[in-house]
């Protein structure tokens, strides 16, 4: 039974919004998301776990799919059903596929500095993973055949993540240079997400802090500051976390405001100022990640403090 109702004014019109628990128990999850097969994983940071949350419920039990990962962060789910994932603390990307021990899983990159969010990037034929400097944080395209690396956006600003404090121990940093600074590369800094609107020359949109940017689809390496000159699709968002688009109109991307407590619905081809629009839920303490059943009628989004997962309805913004 749903146990929760908000009541969202948009305009003239009232939208009632249903949020209940959908799983709980978990610890630290940072990422969700669907498999080919149907799955939602999650992400345990802290306990170095993925787990299946499809049935949601109490995860404490649960048995992880995956296990042994270090400072798990990023999942990214491929067309051919593979499975892989960032290891934040371990600077490398795994195929967990098979689920298992960390160990016995394909490293498909290593040598990444506190690598973060991960997207198949369609147009490139690349993957996408945010990596870190000592005082910034840039996005690097991987031939997943061969392993080469090349720079795609560079000088992405590195914004404190207030209250991500303790996510990354000082203990889980003892093969970087003391120099670098685990608080600044928390890694919620930035989020990135496959831009599927095919008449937007973007292979990808990426979410820095307040803004929402679009990487053209030719070219680069390109400066953070020059993607926000020329590709600002919106602003005015507040400390942004991750985000998704809906399955049935993707020019509607839903973004979590994580220090806001909130997620909401930015139109991508608007370049909005959303500074005094309304979330479409509020109250979820630092949401961290949001996806969305198939047929874009329930939201689901963890916190990473709360150690759970929500399940949302009601909430459908299709404009």
């Amino acid at each position: 039974m749903l146990k929760d109702m908000q009541e969202v004014k948009v305009g003239c019109q009232t939208r009632r919004v249903y949020v209940r628990l959908f799983a709980w128990n978990l610890h630290a999850p940072t990422h969700m998301e669907w498999t080919a097969d149907g799955r939602l994983l999650v992400v345990e940071r802290t306990t170095g776990k993925v787990k299946d949350a499809t049935k949601g419920g109490d995860m404490e039990e649960a048995k992880p799919f995956a296990w042994g990962l270090e400072g798990p962060a990023s999942l990214c789910s491929l067309s051919d059903g593979r499975i892989l994932i960032t290891e934040f603390w371990g600077g490398r990307i795994r195929d967990i596929t098979n689920g298992g021990g960390a160990r016995a899983c394909e490293v498909v990159a290593e040598g990444l500095r506190a690598p973060y969010s991960l997207i198949y990037d369609q147009r490139r034929a690349k993957l996408a993973v945010t990596v870190s400097s000592l005082r910034s944080r840039s996005e690097v395209l991987i031939d997943p055949l061969t392993g080469e690396q090349t720079p795609l956006v560079n000088d992405i600003p590195l914004v404190p993540p207030h209250g991500f404090e303790g996510i990354n121990p000082p203990a889980s940093w003892k093969e970087f240079s003391k120099e670098f600074d685990p608080f600044l590369a928390a890694g919620c800094n930035d989020w990135k997400k496959v831009n599927r609107v095919p008449d937007l020359p973007y292979s990808s949109l990426l979410t820095v802090a307040d803004y929402l940017v679009g990487v053209p689809d030719q070219g680069g390496p390109f400066s953070f500051t020059e993607l926000l000159e020329e590709h600002c699709l919106a602003s005015g968002l507040g400390f942004t976390g991750g985000m998704i688009d809906s399955p049935t109109n993707p020019e509607i991307t839903y973004i979590t405001q994580p220090t806001q407590n909130s997620v909401i619905a930015v139109n991508v081809r608007d370049r909005g100022d959303y500074r005094f629009e309304p979330p479409l839920v509020t109250g979820l303490p630092l949401v961290s990640c949001v996806r969305l059943s198939q047929d874009g009628e329930q939201m689901f989004a963890c916190s990473i403090v709360g150690g759970v997962i929500w399940l949302i309805e009601g909430f459908s913004a299709n404009a």
